[in-house]
This record gives structure tokens, sequence and C-alpha cells, in this order.
């Protein structure tokens, strides 16, 4: 059985620790509600005195544009069109400083490619029908994007790949089969190019 000089300090001890923890309470309700006014614990006071603003940037790396105003990267996108003989690429916005009419590269980076090539009749039932996209450079080609056209959808569906391509090498896809039947709406057959710089 605890002394009566025990019950004043575990009386005591009681309430101290109340108090500690009713101001913490407060300390951290009001730090994360906004009460701290930026006063991060991380502040250099010496900027404080100056009376110069502080600029805080959390992860965001800035890097300056470049000489035609990428800072990031950019988005193209083109439809078809066609003649009897050829599929000729059109793009949505006229923008010719990172590709050219002729799906030429004008500028080293990354590239997100993505191509859909819908037709607007049925594919011939013995004969498959393919699509692919080609990266020609100094007198070599690579495909980047290959895919067959499904007989129910009359589409390959989406295809996309991300590449490290240089300036100076064209894009050219090419249709196994008869174009004439190329539904050119852009939302069917279209091909996007999402531009990164490289680091």
């Amino acid at each position: 059985m605890p002394q009566p000089t025990q019950h004043f300090l575990i009386y005591v001890l009681l309430l101290w620790t109340t108090i500690l923890t009713i101001i913490q309470v407060g300390f951290i309700i009001l730090f994360y509600t906004g009460g701290h006014h930026d006063h991060g614990p991380f502040q250099n006071k010496s900027f404080e005195a100056s009376g110069a603003p502080m600029q805080i940037h959390a992860n965001n790396p800035t890097s300056p544009p470049s000489e035609d105003g990428l800072l990031l990267g950019k988005m193209l996108s083109f439809k078809a069109t066609t003649d009897n003989t050829a599929v000729k690429w059109i793009a949505v916005s006229q923008d010719s400083s990172l590709i050219s009419d002729i799906l030429t590269i004008k500028k080293d980076g990354y590239y997100f490619l993505t191509l859909q090539v819908t037709l607007t009749s049925a594919v011939s039932e013995d004969l498959d029908q393919r699509v692919n996209l080609t990266w020609a450079h100094d007198g070599h080609r690579k495909v980047l994007l290959q895919g067959v056209i499904n007989r129910n959808t009359h589409s390959t569906g989406l295809l996309g790949k991300v590449e490290e391509l240089s300036a100076g090498g064209t894009l050219i896809v090419n249709i196994s089969k008869s174009i004439t039947n190329i539904d050119n709406n852009g939302y069917l057959t279209h091909l996007d190019v999402i531009y990164m710089l490289k680091p």
C-alpha cells in the first residue's frame, strides 16, 4: 500500500505528464494545420534576417530550356491521309521543330511512339495484313513496332514503345497489303510521338 507522500508524488507526476501531452498535441496541431507560416525546421535564419525571400524546391530539378523552348518534352500527333499509292502522315498541330513533314527526327532524345492503323473494310481471310514502324538512319533499318490487323476489329490496336532516337533518322510506316481501305479518322488511324529530353 503506497504511503501518503507517494500519493501526492503520483498525482504531481500524472498532472505533469498530462500538461506536457496537451502542449505537444497543441504544437503538432498548429504545425500541421498551417500555423507554422512556412517556418520549417530547416529554414536558414540568415535569409530571414536579411529580409530576402527563401525559395524552397522539393525534388523539382530545373533544367534550362533549349534554344527552341523545349523544357521537358513535347507531344505530337499525326493522322493518315492516303492516295492510291502511299500513306502520308500529317501533323495535327503544325510544328516542325521536332519532326519534319516526312517524319524525319530533328532532335536527339527519348521518343515514346504509338501507332494504330484501322481499315474501313475487312481483311482478306487468307492474308494477314502487317503494319510496322521502321527507323531508318545512316543506311540501317530497325523495326520499332509491328502488328497484324485483326480480322474482327479491322485494326492493329495500339502499338507502343519507347526508343532513344538521334537526329537525322526517319520514321517509316509500312503496310504489307493494299492501302486503299485505310480509315483516315484521326481517332482510328494515328501516329503519336512524345519527345523527352535526354538528361
